[in-house]
């Protein structure tokens, strides 16, 4: 009973990484997002959706779960690379005060500023 509730649950991280691929590969908005913010363009993001396809395929079969684990480890780890490597550089883009506007349309209502000395009064 361990071994098909091991199987299963490999089968289902596979349906994940295949439905992930797809979404990467068709160019889904929600994918796209988060690749243009890090500064990464449709070509890495084209080569991840291969690379997850992959792994899903290969975690569907049992025998050659251990290659798509791999395959998805080093998607992963890509992805958390290029992730602290962007939140790096654009630290020293970041302004001293953060600011939040109040309304989508700007200019209605006034804008909060928090300056940084003045902490996060929650």
């Amino acid at each position: 009973m361990k071994t098909i509730t091991l199987y299963g649950l490999q089968m289902l991280a596979g349906l994940v990484a295949l439905a992930a691929g797809y979404a990467k590969l068709a160019g889904m908005e929600f994918m796209v997002e988060p690749f243009a913010a890090i500064g990464l363009g449709n070509g890495v993001m084209m080569v991840a959706g291969v690379v997850e396809i992959l792994a899903g395929l290969c975690l569907l079969f049992p025998r050659t779960g251990l290659i798509g684990a791999l395959l998805l480890a080093t998607v992963m780890v890509g992805t958390v690379g290029a992730t602290v490597g962007s939140a790096i550089a654009h630290k020293a883009d970041a302004p001293a005060a953060a600011t939040f506007r109040t309304s989508a349309e700007p200019g209605v209502l006034p804008m909060v500023v928090i300056k940084k000395s003045q902490g996060w009064d929650i």
